[in-house]
Parts: C-alpha cells; sequence; structure tokens
C-alpha cells in the first residue's frame, strides 16, 4: 500500500523493536530512511531490508522529523533525543522506560515477558512457567511505537508532532496481557497454570493430541460447543450434566477428554483441523515452518516476499499486515453533517466484536477519535459474556466483564439489530457521517447485511472500512474462524512453547487477538494520512494471520538457514550461557534470569558464590549443572532481594509477575501504567492505559466502557430522531438498553 507516500521517518534500530516500527511504515508506503545494528544474515535481512548496517546507528535528528529509536540509555542519548524532542517527535523505545527507576537496569527478551505478565499462567502448575521464543515482546512495542510515530499523519494538528514518546518494552507486554490484571480486582484471584488449556476456566481451549501430533482447539462459544458435539458424534453430551454448562465441563476434565481424544486420534493435524473448521468450530493445525511456508492459504493471498541477504541467501518473509481491496473515486468536498458526532474529531463507527477490533477502536479512541460502538441488545459483544439459563437479570451479568470493560474504554454505546430493516438503516445513516467503520464479523455476515464497502461508499465517498478477517477475504480458508490462539497457533507460534520433552501448548494472552487489534488501529491511521492527501476512502483488509507472521519470522528464518524444525526449548534460548525460571522462597514466586554471554554468567556466579574458592568452578558449570546450582540458590531467597542483587550486577533478571504483581509492582507502580476509573455496576478499578507518554503525559480514553445502549438517546436525537421515534423503535425491538 502507499497510503503514505510523501511521509518520512527515521529509524535507528538497536533490536527488533524500533526495527519493527520502521518496516510496518514500510509496508504503508512511508519513506524509512533506517540505520540498524541487526543481522542482515537473519532477522535483520526481513525487517531492514534496504537499511545501512552497523553496529552503533547514528542518532542525528533533524527538526520536524518523526524518529523511532531503540538505543540504550545513556546520559549522552539522554540529551541528544531530549533536545531533538523540542523540534522532532521522537519515539524511544526502552526496556523498562526513559524515566522508570529501573531505566539503567539489564534486560532480555525472556525477563520482559516475565515482567510484563506474559509468563505466570503457562505451563504446569509445580513447573517452570514457560514465555515464548523469540523477541514478540520488543515487537509488540513496535507496533505501539509504529502506531505513535504515525498518529500525527493520521490525526492532525489534534495530537502532538513534537515531544518525546516514552515507550517501555515492559509496558507494551503489560498491556497485551488478557486483562488480567483488572480480572484479579473484579474476581480476586489468581489465574492459575492450567497444562495445555488456555486456563481453569476455558476447558475446551486447549492442545489436544492427534494422529500425527498436536491440533489446537479453541471453542469459546456455546454456540461451536454445541457443533463440537454433534461434529464427533456425541450430541447427547449437550445435555449430560457433567458437560451442560461450561464451568461443568471445566470440572469434568478427564470424562470431557475421553470423548475429545479418539476422534482426534485417528485423524492427523490437518484432517481434524478441516473438519473442524467446516463445522465452524475454530481450530489450529499447529504446523511446522516448512509447513507454514508451503500453506496454500498463504500462497494464494501472495503472502510472501523473498529477501536476500548480503552473503547471497534468500528467504521467505511475510509481506504487509494489511491491504487495500477498494478505493473511492475522488468527490468533491461535501459539507460535513455535525449529526451525533463530537466536533473536531475523527469520527469511528465500531460494528467489532471480541478482543482485536474493539482493541484497534480503543487505540482509536485514546488517540483522541470520537468512537461510537454499535451492538444489539439481541446479539450483544460476545466479550460482554453469556446469560446463563435461571440466572437473576438483576445481576447485569453482561455489564460485569473484565475484558469488555477495558477494551472498550473511550467509546460511546448504542444498540441497533442490523438485521431489522429499521436498524440497519440507522446503521447506514450513522456511517454515512463517519470516517470510519470497523468490523470483524464471521466471514459473509457482513454482507449478509448489506454493509459492504461498495454499498456503504456511495454515500460516503470518504469512508475507511476496516475489515479483520482471520484468515483473508480470498483463498481456500477464507470461511475459516479464528480466535487469538487460532491465529498463533497457524502462525506456527504454539508449537514451539513447551518443554523441551513435552507437548507444545500457548500463550496465557491469545496473542493474535492483540497484534491483530494494533495492526488495525495503524492501518486505519494510514488510510486516514492517505485519505488527507489524496481524499480518497478506502476499504482496508487486516487479515489477523498475515498480520501475526513477523512475530515468528526469527523462527521461519532459523528453519531455512538450516533446514530443521526449531525445538521447543522451555525458557532455554540458543546462545545463551544461561536462561530460565527459577523458584524463590514462598507461594509459586519465581524469577526469571538471563545471562546471554559468558561475562553475565561470570557475573551471575560471582553473586551466588562471591569471592569463595569455588566460585570459578560455579563459572564453569554447563547446562543443567548451572541451573541446578542457581535453583539451589534461589529456592530460599526472597523473590525481591533476588531481583535486586543481580539486576545491579549487571544480570537481566525481574519477577515472573502474575496479574497483582503487575497491578502494584514495580517498574508499573511508578509509571503509573494503572489508572483508576469509575464505572457503573462495577465500581472503581484499576485499567491500563497505552503504554506511550507524551512529555511524560499518558494517552488516556475519555469515557469508561460503555453500558448496553447507553448512549441511545444521545446518539439518535443527534440524528434527528425525536423521544417519539426512540419509542417506536425500542417498542419493535430495534434498540434497547437491556438483553433480550
Amino acid at each position: 500500500m502507499e497510503l503514505m507516500r510523501g511521509r518520512r521517518f527515521v529509524v535507528a534500530s538497536y533490536t527488533p523493536a524500533a526495527a519493527y516500527a520502521g518496516w510496518l511504515l514500510r509496508q504503508m508506503g512511508a519513506e524509512v530512511e533506517h540505520e540498524t545494528a541487526l543481522d542482515p544474515e537473519t532477522l535483520g535481512a526481513f525487517l531492514c531490508e534496504g537499511a545501512r548496517f552497523s553496529p552503533s546507528p547514528a542518532l542525528a535528528p533533524v527538526a520536524g522529523e518523526v524518529v523511532i529509536t531503540d538505543a540504550p540509555i545513556t546520559d549522552a542519548n539522554r540529551d541528544l533525543l531530549a533536545r531533538a524532542a523540542k523540534g522532532a517527535l521522537v519515539v524511544w523505545i526502552t526496556p523498562w522506560g526513559v524515566e522508570s527507576p529501573w531505566a539503567g537496569r539489564p534486560a532480555s527478551d525472556l525477563v520482559l515477558h516475565a515482567a510484563g505478565g506474559w509468563m505466570s499462567a503457562v505451563w504446569e502448575p509445580e513447573r517452570e512457567p514457560l514465555g515464548p521464543p523469540g523477541s514478540q515482546g520488543r515487537m509488540v512495542a513496535g507496533l505501539f511505537g509504529a502506531i505513535a510515530a504515525a498518529a500525527p499523519a493520521a490525526f492532525g494538528e489534534s495530537v502532538r508532532s513534537q515531544g518525546l514518546v516514552d515507550l517501555p518494552v515492559v509496558e507494551a507486554v503489560a498491556t497485551t496481557t488478557i486483562y488480567d490484571a483488572v480480572a484479579f480486582q473484579y474476581l480476586a484471584r489468581i489465574r492459575e497454570r492450567a497444562g495445555t488449556r488456555f486456563a481453569r476456566t476455558q476447558p475446551t481451549i486447549v492442545t489436544l493430541p492427534c494422529a500425527d501430533g498436536y491440533i489446537g482447539l479453541h471453542v469459546a462459544l456455546h454456540r461451536q460447543w454445541l457443533r463440537l458435539c454433534e461434529l464427533i458424534g456425541h450430541p447427547e453430551m449437550v445435555e449430560d450434566p457433567l458437560f451442560a454448562q461450561l464451568l461443568d465441563r471445566a470440572e469434568n476434565i478427564e470424562a470431557l477428554d475421553s470423548y475429545l481424544l479418539p476422534w482426534l486420534q485417528v485423524r492427523t493435524r490437518f484432517e481434524a483441523y478441516h473438519e473442524l473448521q467446516r463445522a465452524g468450530i475454530p481450530a489450529s493445525a499447529h504446523p511446522t515452518m516448512a509447513e507454514v511456508l508451503d500453506s496454500p492459504q498463504l500462497a494464494a493471498r501472495g503472502s510472501w516476499h523473498l529477501v536476500r541477504t548480503p552473503e547471497g541467501r534468500s528467504y521467505k518473509v511475510p509481506g504487509p499486515p494489511a491491504r487495500a481491496l477498494a478505493e473511492a473515486s475522488v468527490q468533491p468536498a461535501a459539507p460535513r453533517i455535525q449529526g451525533p458526532w463530537e466536533p473536531g474529531r475523527v469520527r469511528v463507527v465500531d460494528l467489532s466484536m471480541g478482543w482485536a477490533g474493539p482493541l484497534a477502536g480503543h487505540v482509536l479512541a485514546c488517540y483522541g477519535a470520537d468512537v461510537i460502538k454499535v451492538e444489539s441488545h439481541r446479539r450483544f459483544d460476545w466479550w460482554r459474556g453469556s446469560r446463563p439459563p435461571g440466572d437473576d437479570p438483576s445481576l447485569a451479568l453482561h455489564e460485569r466483564s473484565h475484558v469488555f470493560n477495558s477494551a472498550n474504554r473511550g467509546k460511546r454505546g448504542i444498540t441497533l439489530d442490523l438485521a431489522n430493516r429499521a436498524g440497519n438503516d440507522l446503521a447506514r445513516k450513522l456511517i454515512a457521517t463517519a470516517d470510519v467503520v470497523v468490523e470483524n464479523f464471521a466471514p459473509g455476515a457482513i454482507e449478509k447485511l448489506g454493509l459492504t464497502y461498495d454499498r456503504l461508499a456511495r454515500d460516503n465517498p470518504g469512508l475507511i472500512m476496516l475489515r479483520q478477517p482471520a484468515f483473508g477475504s480470498t483463498g481456500p480458508e477464507a470461511s475459516y474462524l479464528a480466535f487469538g490462539n487460532t491465529i498463533e497457533g497457524m502462525s506456527g507460534l504454539s508449537p514451539l512453547i513447551g518443554y523441551e520433552e513435552g507437548p507444545p501448548t500457548m500463550m496465557s494472552n491469545a496473542l493474535g487477538d492483540p497484534v491483530s487489534g494494533l495492526n488495525g488501529a495503524l492501518a486505519v491511521m494510514a488510510a486516514l494520512a492517505g485519505r488527507g492527501q489524496d481524499g480518497r476512502g478506502r476499504c482496508i483488509e487486516a487479515a489477523q494471520l498475515e498480520g501475526f507472521l513477523p512475530f515468528v519470522t526469527e523462527s521461519l528464518i532459523e528453519y531455512q538457514r538450516t533446514g530443521e524444525q526449531p525445538a521447543r526449548r522451555g525458557n532455554d534460548r540458543p546462545g545463551a550461557a544461561l536462561c530460565g525460571a527459577f523458584l524463590c522462597a514462598g507461594e509459586d514466586e519465581w524469577v526469571a534470569i538471563e545471562a546471554s554471554t559468558d561475562d553475565e554468567w561470570a557475573r551471575l556466579a560471582d553473586v551466588v558464590a562471591p569471592g569463595s574458592p569455588g566460585s570459578g568452578n560455579v563459572a564453569d558449570l554447563a547446562g543443567r549443572s548451572k541451573k541446578d546450582r542457581l535453583a539451589a540458590w534461589t529456592r530460599f531467597r526472597d523473590r525481591d532481594t533476588v531481583v535486586e542483587r543481580l539486576q545491579v550486577a549487571g544480570v537481566p533478571c525481574a519477577p515472573v509477575n502474575n496479574e497483582a504483581g503487575v497491578l502494584a509492582g514495580e517498574p508499573f507502580a511508578t509509571a503509573g501504567l494503572f489508572v483508576p476509573e469509575e464505572r457503573e455496576y462495577v465500581g472503581l478499578h484499576f485499567y491500563p492505559a497505552l503504554p506511550v507518554r507524551v512529555d511524560g503525559e499518558r494517552l488516556l480514553p475519555s469515557r469508561p466502557a460503555p453500558t448496553l445502549g447507553q448512549h441511545n438517546d444521545d446518539v439518535f436525537r443527534g440524528m434527528g430522531l425525536m423521544d417519539e421515534d426512540l419509542e417506536r423503535l425500542r417498542l419493535d425491538g430495534v434498540i434497547g438498553e437491556w438483553p433480550i
């Protein structure tokens, strides 16, 4: 796409974080001047194509530019970038934050994943908690960095075009957990590790064995449970009291698996995957790197790009995370109808559900957009939860979902039955005055509702439509369904997560969802920038699998270099002197430690056995002996003391934070990442802000998540409806403020 043609960005990258931000902007058509320290024969070949390679990328910002860097924190860099930020927008990505009390402390990928909350709920309860391989946390930070850099081009004078954007990787990790820190406040319990299941409360989001390996089953909704029972030949399970409700299934795992495993064990991964998906059940075949590269779906969509390294190697790497499916012709500027919209703000209609689409809308709201969320009181956003049979309506369970109440902050909310002609007409009337519409419905749904881009653009040629299909709108798997876990699995990431001798598992945050939401927000910003230059509205497709592929590109390149599928390694990192999570004193208190070099291991050894005659022997230990010796040292020591001593010694180390640690521990407490917010039905809680501060100020949503239909009267009156019109719509079931 050439949406950001003419926009210029300067990138100086030391890690994948800034490099990925630059790559993303380049895919959107921007001119990116990039100097990098990444290896041009490995990940640098992908993220830094066309860049200059240098072990010490130059920092020479010029007034008026947008600069993105992940340069180390030094006094010289602080001074240089602070001065530059007086005349330019400087996005500085650092491990802990420029102003954090941990600012100068060492960090590594594993340590950042642990501190940010990605590890504590992954794998077996009595064993070492696991993090994902690779640089996923820095990649997420790169996404936030690209969004921060693109915002002035998208929103114009309503956002700052100068200043220092402080973007800590650890905060990017923490804000892409599945709002566990908010759940802790709502439910007063810590999420436990649940083996190959996503959570103890989600028994059918699980990794299970089949004839030739493992498959991911991602049955999150009741209708999908009904389809699964029918598909495996046991429709009677629906009425069985062992499985009648979700919590019943969670309490009867062994009985549940006695039905699932026989069906899976006579089918290969891809046989089961296609059968499940054709029945409307989200599932992942857990492909190898070779199978990802040979995917018929990705081939049909032309999802790959070929790069060549200075030494002559060729790699298949991901192409753009979004594409323009259609664009409107340029129309004479029409008078802007005020309608229900707040003056001077980008106007967004959010039709989406779950996490990916709503997160895109939330990010846009934090940057100042007026976002109106559209649900139906007949079929509301499924992230509100469902009402179990026999529940007390006065409990208003649909208003007590921590995930919905987190992902939809900053929005106004209305209800419309889009399947009803009057409701559909009102939706089209609202969209006709909007800048952006966001949808992530199941394949074919938007077409059945008659809300296609072609039809909407007739009334609003400047409209930008964001579509977020799981696998893309074309190709043999275009009709397949996915949650974030499915995307994670089909990218090949889930098969890499697990103990060396055991089965694969999944991350604790369905990472495919927040990555898709952030990609969607960036794509909308790029389209707004493009419209600002050429006046054209566009339909943008950000297929979730394609947008996630960069997160496994390290492993894709490793496979293409060696010809071998990367193995599950637990927390070990190739080439690291020592890497892992170690139990400390207390209940389930762990630290993550990564000594990437022999020098870091020697410093670690000096702490473990300071000045003793045996310290040299400690430093000489190899492999498992190193881990055993260190485990014995940490086991009866206070975790915070261990972290402090090792960090001061220059060894990357952090607590494996659960949701309580992320909410109230350092470095988050000092940074103010979680901000208080009062909401009807649930009261006051702390919710995560975006992981960016511009000259010290957080970008915060303007209001809590809407209650169902909360702003019906305000919005519809703004559209010209009278009180009698609203009463008729309520009587006809077109709008409402309570589920039916």
